[in-house]
């Protein structure tokens, strides 16, 4: 019994030890493991949209449905190919003639938008890189500094 033991420890320890001569599993996790978190908060955010399904005067400028609304309806059509039917609710978004023009914006909204252009989604820092370099070294470097100067004070 004490020999069993003893074998059944060292083929353990033997196995554990070893690892695994044989590395097919490399690319078990993709290289960006942000990638699959990115994934599941996008389902989550328009699963999110389509429960929530409101809109308030605050997606609206006008009569216009403004882009925090465009980005609440596109929520709401994104990762839904199982989905039947959309049901868009505007709470208290105004009576009367506004209200009519803001369903006909979301009504409009839905008949022509096709979803995210996905080419122009991509990271801002290459291009805030290369602006930088353009800037610097446009005209003479009093010019250059005027300019980025008095675009300073402008935003404040």
């Amino acid at each position: 019994m004490k020999v069993s033991n003893s074998m059944a420890w060292l083929a353990a320890a033997v196995v554990v030890l070893s690892g695994c001569a044989d590395n097919s599993d490399k690319d078990l996790f993709k290289k960006d493991p942000g990638e699959n978190v990115n994934r599941v908060i996008d389902v989550q955010s328009a699963e999110g949209a389509r429960t929530d399904a409101m809109l308030y005067k605050h997606h609206f400028t006008g009569g216009h449905l403004n882009s925090l609304g465009r980005q609440k309806v596109r929520l709401m059509l994104a990762e839904c190919d199982s989905c039947d039917e959309i049901v868009v609710y505007l709470n208290n978004v105004g009576e009367g003639e506004l209200l009519d023009k803001r369903k006909a914006a979301v009504e409009m909204y839905l008949k022509t938008t096709d979803g995210e252009n996905q080419a122009r989604l991509h990271p801002a820092q290459p291009l805030l890189a290369r602006m930088i370099k353009v800037e610097s070294t446009l005209g003479d470097s009093g010019s250059a500094s005027t300019g980025a100067s008095s675009g300073a004070t402008a935003a404040h």
